[in-house]
This record gives C-alpha cells, sequence and structure tokens, in this order.
C-alpha cells in the first residue's frame, strides 16, 4: 500500500523533559492505528506534531501529495457567532443540504444546526467537529481523543463509522474498549520512544507482558552466570596457574552484563482510596415530580426516584437531554424548575464538573491547589500524601495548573475531591482524558467507596465495573432502566448496526424511523422487565412446591415458618402479576 505519511527523526522537549526522541515511522494506506502511553507521555504532542500545529525541535514530516488529512483537536474552540450549519457549509465548501446530512447521521438536528458551535454542549460540539472533519473526505484521519464527551449511541455510532472507514486514521482514547473495537494496530509512547506493534490493543499488552517476562527471566540467568564467574576470579586470580583463566572470567562478565535487558514494568499509577464518614441504611436522595432546566425553562420533568444510600447510580441517554442539568439541579448549582428532591440530613455532595475552569486557576501550582481543596484541618502531610496518590512528586507539585495537560488537570480535580470526606458524589464525566490505568484504579476505588455515587460516562469498562442501578433521560423525562448498564450498551449497539452512514432520508421518512426505533426500544425495555418479573414469579413458585409437597407428606407436622413463608410467597406473587400487568397495559 502507498504511504500517507512519513515521519522522520522526531524529537520534541518541553523545559527537562523528552516527550519524543528521534522517532521515525510511515503511515500506509488503510491503517488504523491506536496510539496509547501514559498522561504526559507524548500522546497529543505527536499527533500536533504530525498536523503540523506544533514544530518539531529536530525531524521531518512529509504528507504525500494524494493524501487529504482530517483532524480532530482536543482544545478547538469553536465559534460563538453564526449558526452551525454556516459554519460547517463555509468552512467545508459543501452546500448546506450535505452538511445536513452527515450532521444528521451523527445526530445533529435542524435545531442544533440553527444555534451558534459555541452555545452547544461538549458532546455535540466534538459531533460538529468530527462533521466538519469528515465532510473534507480525508483519506488520514488524525483523532485526538474523539471518544471525549459523546453520549454512547454517537459514541458507537462512531465506532461503526470507524470499523469500517476505508481511510486511514491515528487514534488516541482512554476508552480500550473503543481501541480494541476499531484499531488494528497499536502504537505505544512510552520514555521518548514509539514501539509500534501489528496488532489489536488486547494482543499488545499481552505480548508486551510477555516481553517483560522473557527478559526478568534472561536476567536472572545472566546475573546467576556473573556470580558464578565473579566467585571463580576472586578465588583463582591470585594462583598463577589459573590467573589468566580468572581474567577471562572478568572479561566474560563485562560481556555478560551488556546483554542484561532493560526491563520496562511500566510507570507508577494512582493507588487510593476514596475516604467516607460511616454510612447508615436508608434513603439518600428523593425526587418527586421534578422538573429540570435553565431560566425557567424545563428540560425534562416527571422525575420520580428515590435512592438508597451506597447505591452506585449511572444516569444516562443523549446529550443535550438532561444529564448534566440532573447532576447540577442534585449538586445545588442550579434551582430546580418545579417539584421537589431531598437529600437525606446527613449528605455531604462532593461534585466533579466536565470543566476545569470550576475548580482550577491558571497561576496556582498544582500544591496550592490542593491546599486551597483541602479542609481547614488537613496536614501538610495529608495533602501531599493525596498529591503523592495521583502521581504529582516533588517537581511536580510546582507546576502551575495553567500548563497542566487534560489528564494531568483531572488528577488534580480528583485529588481535591478525595482530600474531602464526602459520603455523596455527582461525578460528571470524571474519567475524560485520563489515562486506562487510572481508570481502572478509579473505578475500584468507587466501588469499595461506601457512600453514594452520581455519575455521568461514557467510558463502558469502567462504568461496567461500577454500577449497580441505571436511569436513562429519554424523551423529556427520566425513567428506571431494569437491566444492567452492559445491557444498556448491547441495546444502543444493537439500535447503532441498524443507522447507516448512506443516502439521507426525508423528513417525514426519518421522523417514521425515530418512531420505530422509540417503539422498539420501549417493547424491548418492557419485555426486559416483564422477564425478570416472570423469573422471579418461577423462582418464588418452586418454593411454593417445596412447602406444598412437605404438608403433603407431614400433613400432622407443625410447621408455622413454613405457613408464615407460604403467605409471604402469596402476597408476593400477587404484587408481581399487578407489576406484570402493568408493564402489559403500558
Amino acid at each position: 500500500m502507498r504511504p500517507l505519511l512519513e515521519a522522520s527523526g522526531l524529537s520534541k522537549t518541553y523545559g527537562r523533559q523528552q516527550v519524543l526522541r528521534d522517532v521515525s515511522f510511515v503511515v500506509p494506506e488503510g491503517a488504523h492505528i491506536g496510539l496509547i502511553g501514559r498522561n504526559g507521555a507524548g500522546k497529543t504532542t505527536l499527533l500536533r506534531l504530525l498536523s503540523l500545529d506544533e514544530e518539531a525541535d529536530s525531524g521531518t514530516v512529509r504528507l504525500m501529495p494524494w493524501a487529504r488529512l482530517g483532524v480532530l483537536r482536543q482544545h478547538e474552540v469553536l465559534p460563538e457567532h453564526g449558526t452551525t450549519l454556516e459554519y460547517l457549509s463555509i468552512g467545508s465548501g459543501k452546500q448546506e443540504w450535505e452538511c445536513s446530512k452527515l450532521g444528521a447521521r451523527f445526530g445533529l438536528q435542524p435545531r442544533d444546526l440553527a444555534l451558534p458551535p459555541h452555545s452547544l454542549s461538549g458532546g455535540y460540539q466534538m459531533r460538529v467537529k468530527l462533521v466538519r472533519m469528515l465532510l473534507d473526505a480525508p483519506t488520514l484521519l488524525l483523532l485526538d481523543e474523539p471518544m471525549n464527551y459523546l453520549d454512547l449511541p454517537t459514541l458507537l455510532l462512531l465506532e461503526a463509522f470507524l470499523k469500517t472507514y476505508p481511510g486511514a486514521f491515528i487514534m488516541t482514547s482512554h476508552d480500550r474498549e473503543a481501541m480494541q473495537n476499531v484499531c488494528t494496530q497499536t502504537w505505544e509512547v512510552a520514555g521518548g520512544e514509539l514501539v509500534e506493534f501489528p496488532g489489536d490493543l488486547l494482543t499488545y499488552l499481552e505480548w508486551k507482558d510477555e516481553q517483560v517476562e522473557y527478559a526478568k527471566r534472561t536476567n536472572k540467568r545472566i546475573r546467576r552466570d556473573i556470580a558464578d564467574a565473579q566467585a571463580f576470579a576472586d578465588r583463582f586470580r591470585a594462583k598463577a596457574s589459573l590467573s589468566s583463566r580468572a581474567q577471562n572470567k572478568l572479561k566474560h562478565i563485562t560481556r555478560l552484563r551488556s546483554q542484561l535487558k532493560d526491563v520496562k514494568t511500566g510507570l507508577p499509577v494512582t493507588s487510593f482510596r476514596i475516604p467516607c464518614p460511616p454510612v447508615s441504611a436508608g434513603f439518600a436522595v428523593r425526587a418527586n415530580d421534578l422538573a429540570i432546566g435553565y431560566d425557567g425553562v424545563a428540560v425534562a420533568r416527571d422525575i420520580n426516584f428515590e435512592i438508597n444510600r451506597g447505591k452506585k447510580v449511572a444516569i444516562v441517554g443523549e446529550n443535550g437531554h438532561g444529564k448534566t442539568t440532573l447532576l447540577k439541579t442534585l449538586a445545588g448549582r442550579i434551582p430546580v424548575i418545579d417539584g421537589t428532591f431531598k437529600w437525606w440530613h446527613r449528605a455531604d455532595i462532593g461534585y466533579f464538573s466536565q470543566q476545569s475552569e470550576d475548580t482550577l486557576l491558571a497561576h496556582e501550582t498544582v500544591l496550592q491547589a490542593l491546599s486551597r481543596a483541602a479542609p481547614p484541618e488537613a496536614s501538610g502531610e495529608r495533602i501531599l500524601t493525596a498529591a503523592g496518590a495521583f502521581l504529582f512528586r516533588e517537581d511536580d507539585l510546582e507546576k502551575p495548573c495553567g500548563v497542566l495537560s487534560g489528564g494531568e488537570r483531572a488528577r488534580v480535580r480528583l485529588a481535591s475531591l478525595v482530600l474531602r470526606e464526602h459520603n455523596v458524589l455527582i461525578l460528571d464525566e470524571p474519567t475524560n482524558h485520563l489515562d486506562s490505568e487510572t481508570v481502572d484504579v478509579l473505578a475500584q476505588a468507587l466501588k469499595e467507596y461506601p457512600g453514594t455515587v452520581f455519575i455521568v460516562s461514557h467510558a463502558r469498562s469502567f462504568m461496567n465495573a461500577l454500577i449497580d442501578t441505571v436511569y436513562e433521560v429519554h424523551a423529556g423525562t427520566m425513567r428506571l432502566y431494569t437491566g444492567t448498564y452492559e445491557e444498556y450498551v448491547a441495546d444502543l449497539a444493537a439500535f447503532a448496526e441498524e443507522r447507516t452512514l448512506g443516502e439521507p432520508q426525508s423528513a417525514a421518512s426519518d421522523g417514521e424511523a425515530t418512531e420505530r426505533k422509540e417503539r422498539a426500544w420501549m417493547q424491548r425495555t418492557k419485555r426486559r422487565a416483564q422477564q425478570k418479573i416472570e423469573d422471579k414469579m418461577e423462582k418464588l413458585d418452586k418454593e411454593k412446591s417445596v412447602i406444598l409437597k412437605y404438608y403433603f407428606e407431614n400433613p400432622l407436622d407443625y410447621a408455622p415458618e413454613k405457613a408464615t413463608r407460604l403467605s409471604e410467597i402469596n402476597e408476593e406473587t400477587l404484587v408481581l402479576e399487578k407489576e406484570w400487568l402493568k408493564l402489559e397495559e403500558e
């Protein structure tokens, strides 16, 4: 295949850190490359060098004449004026109908296209950036965290698009599942070097572990040989008849030491627990006929729920339908439109917003930011411990927050949250910009956390490891999803497969397709709820049969516990039957 881009001898240094050192590679046609590495390792830097947004200290980047480059940038600021449709049309030189056509495939409705791009939510801005890039029909995409801020439906749609994309792309993402699903090659930036592997992410990680184990075994054997040679040399170097052999042994030791392999066991990972005061049983929060929104305009109504303490609750749904609005309302950041909600009287809420500007000041150092966030009674040792848990040590503590990478900013904010002992955490996209290792540790810490968690996140592996309750914001309200988080994603994936990136349909047929999709979704959700009720009823029926058989075989026995349980089974069965019939009538 023809090469699309060639990099030769790329080096880049920031201060005392050399993030890239003499890196060379070729990107051929059709290559689907996943670029991985820890936060600050140089992934974004490499993409910026390839897109010529930044200049290398040395080396060259050559884009072939037949290649067209498309770039998705993490921190690109969209215009505040003019409509989104005008931005797409003017920027790409395409007709507005063409822009609307592609926009619709990524969920951009006419009402969204009529708004200024900068006024859209973070997820919708990412959709706009994707559409703008694809309108140029590029043959090589540079995608820096394209999954950030996307809702699950759009993320799954983007995955389906990238899987069958005929061109080449290099993509960074903290979402390991996304990388595994769409990338057929894996590149890793670490220690200034680039490792290229001709396989998917999981295969690469397995190979990497095997290489580490092989290096350890080899080093163990070499060190044993060195010890034997050294013992011979020490014993016989003074003996004339064996001194020459002893000298040869010393030379052999030098050769053996040069054969010792560099064992790269990886960088440190975060390690922490989330402190929490003792939590008793009972409800954490109740909502009654709650309406949420801004400036008196509701985006969702008739919200009713009761969440018990200690639950790990996912708030899911498409962007722009009210997920973040709900979290802000529960956190007390914006007022309710109508209805009520009530936290238990000892609830102490910690809130993590999508935007770092809410909590970080550019001129403050990491240590100053953590000191400001800490409670007054926190000791210096406690602050340094929290900083160290999130990999901020020594010189890192003196970095101004304004120069931190996205992942570093997220780690500072998480460390600030951990410093205070909240018994409720409300987290809006906490995994954005974090590397996979940190995401895994955060999921485990939240799972072990005894407090209540409300969370919005598109990171599937993270959510699967954590969530026990799913609420979906949909069609202007919020409802309990009766399945697991994994089942919810599976439903969305099924719908994503039904959507295509082919020719657009008429407005009428688009509306009909949306209605069909909604009916199918409701039917699937209802059937799953009914199946769970049927499973419970079957279990109760078996237990009832065992009790009745006991009475048949022992008619004279006095068994009040069995009689009480039989009465309870009959009552539970009656309740379940009513629930089943209620679902059937909906």
